[in-house]
């Protein structure tokens, strides 16, 4: 027999969990309102050339090509990477709740959006931040997906074909096309502020705004750099920029953007600095991660005093703001320290540097050793 002690303990357990189930079922009606209400996913066919097809650009222009079959445009949608995406299921999750992937990792012309010729810096609405929380609704005007040839990515005619036809830095004119002459192409920072903004919104807007961008660096400088090559299949070699587009999965890159130094201070601490003066957006960009990790080894090898740190920030699929994401990653001009007290006695200090992309794929991007 139940105690009135009990009775009011029961009552209470019984309220709580009737007041959970309706917060559920409200926050469940929401969230479907707040997906529904989004536009719908849009698919189009690219503008394409009246007479020439995606691969006829591949063929005509092999060295370039071979530029950009080894980049990340060549593989955002169909390269190792993305087959753990789908694995995952974030494609169908996305397509779920009208976000769709394929809007930037397989855009129709990035060039037919709406920019205002007149504005230096472009329309401050064109461009979108990948946003994985599926309760934000991403802001700003976006490309749509396109329905052919998919899994060719970010390709040729993805950002140099549009209604006005071929654009490029310059005017030439061949037996094969004409090309217009587009201020997007004419200037690197310009380039920077409207063709890559279009899918790297908030890393440009932060770029615009650090000591790199002043001095005059842009995103070209470091993701589309001068090279010497042939434009075409038995042209001559000029200077022009490449189309590697190398990124974070790029080891040799990432080991250029870290300036890190280890120290043993007179006070017997290591000190491990790292600096972020080598990129133009925070160190490491969107929700990937640094992770330092600082050991003293005695003179036989044994590990006898460690630390380490983590640098990012976390993007949860509902949670994605603060407290649940804090972000820890360097900014632009900033830089951060780590340091280890050490014990009695001799030995060396090691230093380790690990880059882990969002999949938890990771590498050693720095080590430095000192004796103490």
């Amino acid at each position: 027999m139940l105690t009135p002690k009990r009775k009011r303990i029961l009552r209470r357990i019984g309220f709580v969990l009737l007041l959970a189930c309706g917060l559920l079922v409200i926050g469940g009606a929401l969230f479907a309102i707040e997906v529904y209400s989004r536009q719908p996913v849009r698919a189009v066919p690219a503008t394409v050339h009246a007479s020439l097809s995606r691969t006829d650009c591949i063929d005509c222009h092999a060295p370039i090509a071979a530029e950009w079959r080894q980049s990340l445009h060549h593989r955002s949608i169909s390269g190792p990477y993305w087959q753990d995406v789908r694995r995952m299921g974030y494609l169908k999750l996305f397509d779920a709740v009208r976000k769709p992937c394929e809007s930037c990792h397989a855009p129709a012309n990035v060039l037919d959006l709406a920019f205002r010729a007149t504005d230096e810096s472009g329309d401050p609405a064109i461009g979108i931040e990948c946003t994985p929380n599926l309760l934000q609704e991403p802001s700003g005007v976006t490309p749509v997906r396109r329905q052919d040839d998919v899994a060719l990515g970010i390709d040729c005619v993805s950002c140099h074909v549009s209604a006005r036809g071929i654009l490029g830095p310059g005017r030439t004119s061949s037996s094969v096309h004409e090309t217009t002459a587009d201020s997007r192409f004419l200037d690197a920072g310009r380039t920077s502020e409207t063709v890559c903004r279009t899918c790297h919104r908030t890393t440009v807007d932060v770029w615009k705004h650090t000591e790199l961008a002043r001095r005059g660096t842009t995103c070209l400088d470091c993701h589309m750099p001068i090279v010497e090559a042939p434009s075409v299949t038995g042209g001559p070699a000029r200077a022009r920029r490449s189309h590697r587009f190398p990124g974070d999965k790029d080891a040799a890159m990432l080991r250029g953007a870290i300036n890190a130094s280890l120290e043993i201070a007179g006070d017997r601490t290591a000190r491990f600095r790292i600096v972020n003066d080598r990129v133009g957006h925070p160190l490491p960009s969107g929700a990937n991660f640094l992770v330092v990790e600082l050991r003293a080894r005695d003179e036989s090898g044994k590990v006898v005093a460690e630390t380490k740190r983590a640098f990012g920030r976390d993007e949860p699929l509902l949670l994605d703001f603060w407290p649940f994401n804090a972000d820890r990653r360097i900014q632009p001009g900033g830089h951060e320290e780590l340091s280890l007290p050490l014990p009695a006695g001799n030995g060396r200090v090691e230093a380790l540097v690990r880059y882990h992309d969002w999949i938890k794929v990771s590498r050693v991007v720095a080590t430095m050793e000192k004796p103490y």
